[in-house]
């Protein structure tokens, strides 16, 4: 059976390449936004998602973790995907000539010190290969794309300088997304439990959610923060968890996080995997 497979931006984008990696013999359906490639999934047009969840120099992709907590669907597979990030012209044209560049606003963050140091103006593009269609269409030798080597290859750019993110280990998470949760299984060796949750406005109410984590023995080993949409200065929050949620202590766990929480679920159990 071939799946469809959602993901946001074009061919040669950073998420194209993921999805093609993990649904090699796939279809892959490309959308121009995450809402709409998450939506696709809840509706049952596409099978599954590949959306990048966070970078490990430009930190968390907001729009993505503000879809899981509002949505339906589950965390079924996480992976991690070396990023390298190049400065794509179009021909006849130098580093010299730039005064422009475009790109997704986390790739423009990967390579700050870079774009600092030339003295480039940026301007944030809906998705990395997206601006390199751009940039090709233009023509322009005073503006370039940073996008993925093989973008440049697709959209006939030049590449006029390679590895330009600050961060040599520069490494971008991928979530595979599913309307089944699909929870892994207690017997397999290392589990990670993926949280969301936002805690009432009282004092305590946070710390208290971690004590409560803590003490049922599992291990918080992430937490993230964001800003709840027209709630101001309330938040949620997006925790990692070693340990099985998906089970009777799991359960318990839950449900006494409620008494603190206004809202709480469970977006996915994996089994880490060895090579991840």
């Amino acid at each position: 059976m071939n799946y469809k497979i959602a993901y946001c931006g074009i061919e040669g984008a950073f998420a194209n390449i993921a999805a093609r990696n993990i649904f090699p013999s796939d279809e892959l359906v490309a959308f121009t936004s995450f809402p709409q490639a998450y939506a696709s999934v809840e509706n049952g047009q596409c099978d599954f998602a590949v959306l990048p969840l966070e970078n490990s120099f430009a930190g968390d992709v907001r729009g993505v973790f503000d879809l899981l907590f509002k949505g339906n669907l589950f965390i079924t597979q996480i992976f991690e995907f070396r990023i390298s990030q190049t400065l794509l012209g179009v021909e006849g044209a130098e580093i010299s000539d730039i005064k422009t560049v475009y790109s997704h606003q986390q790739a423009l963050d990967q390579c700050t010190q870079f774009i600092t140091d030339h003295g480039f103006q940026t301007i944030a593009s809906v998705n990395t290969a997206i601006a390199a269609k751009e940039v090709a269409q233009k023509g322009d030798k005073t503006v370039a794309a940073i996008a993925s080597e093989e973008a440049g290859h697709l959209y006939g750019l030049k590449a006029l300088a390679k590895g330009i993110n600050q961060d040599t280990e520069n490494t971008t998470r991928f979530a595979v997304l599913s309307r089944d949760a699909d929870y892994a299984r207690n017997d397999e060796a290392k589990i990670i439990s993926y949280l969301m949750f936002n805690v009432k406005n009282v004092p305590g109410a946070l710390s208290s959610a971690i004590k409560i984590i803590s003490k049922k023995d599992y291990n918080l080993i992430g937490l993230h923060s964001h800003p709840v949409q027209n709630a101001p200065w309330e938040y949620y929050f997006y925790a990692e968890v070693e340990g099985c949620l998906a089970s009777r202590n799991g359960q318990k766990l839950i449900d006494k996080l409620k008494k603190c929480c206004l809202s709480v679920k469970l977006i996915g159990q994996i089994a880490e995997r060895e090579d991840a």
